[in-house]
């Protein structure tokens, strides 16, 4: 979930339970598809997970925000096979109520912390610009990777990593605050560290998507968009990422592009 673009920000977390905020950030995600930048991001996301998805097999979306991707999930894996968390009962709602083939039972709130669900339940995990806006990216990595099947299962990510230090809105190492939203780009190599850190699993990167700036934490700096994937165990399928030439059409899309 991103923060809104409007006169009142949201900073903080007890913000996402406020009436109308799924429907404010969707209409803001959707003002955004005229940025090249902008679009350049979800459309690689979208064709990574539209390419990878099997049909009749779960996948969870955890900080699924108003529901960018749940057009994709729908069309790929089916209603049944399809659930979301988020720590917003709002955001959910909203999802409910834009895509109504959802299954309630299939919603459920919950921190990314402590996710209310069983250990290597799912093949497919996707979690999308959340990590670079919490206190404790570490301990989200876990809980994802805890819910992932340990029998090939995937855990798709959408972060910000940078060649120089961690850097942007950050917490303290010693008392995070964590009802704050954050602004983060993770050092790639500190990131990389941490993912090995949690357990046997083959990383994918494809990185460099766009180049983006962030003018939160002090001042202003850039930022690169990357998707990382995790498989755990063996691989079911290959992993596809599309072709060569849908690769470079994505790149140039992001030349020049606005903030």
């Amino acid at each position: 979930m991103l923060p809104l673009e409007s006169a009142a920000p949201v900073l903080e977390v007890s913000q996402w339970e406020e009436p109308g905020v799924g429907e404010a950030l969707a209409e803001a995600w959707e003002g955004r598809r005229h940025r090249r930048r902008w679009s350049n991001e979800r459309y690689r996301m979208s064709l990574l997970l539209r390419k990878n998805l099997v049909p009749g097999e779960d996948l969870v979306d955890v900080g699924c925000g108003p529901g960018f991707y749940v057009p994709v999930y729908l069309d790929r894996a089916g209603s049944a096979n399809t659930y979301l968390v988020d720590q917003s009962a709002q955001m959910l709602a909203h999802c409910r109520q834009r895509y109504p083939s959802l299954r309630e039972a299939n919603l459920q709130t919950g921190s990314i912390y402590r996710l209310p669900l069983p250990s290597g339940r799912f093949p497919t995990v996707v979690n999308c610009d959340v990590l670079m806006h919490i206190a404790n990216y570490r301990q989200a990595l876990a809980e994802l990777f805890r819910i992932c099947s340990p029998e090939g299962g995937r855990v798709f990510l959408r972060v910000n990593l940078t060649d120089g230090p961690t850097y942007g809105d950050l917490p303290d190492p010693v008392d995070p605050d964590l009802k704050k939203i954050y602004w983060i780009a993770y050092n790639r190599k500190e990131f990389h560290e941490s993912l090995a850190r949690l357990g046997p699993a083959t990383v994918s990167v494809i990185d460099r998507i766009c180049r983006k700036p962030l003018k939160r934490g002090g001042d202003p700096f850039l930022a690169d968009a990357a998707i990382v994937i995790l498989t755990r165990g063996t691989p079911r399928r290959p992993l596809k990422t599309g072709s060569l030439l849908g690769h470079l059409f994505s790149g140039i899309l992001s030349l020049g592009a606005p903030s």
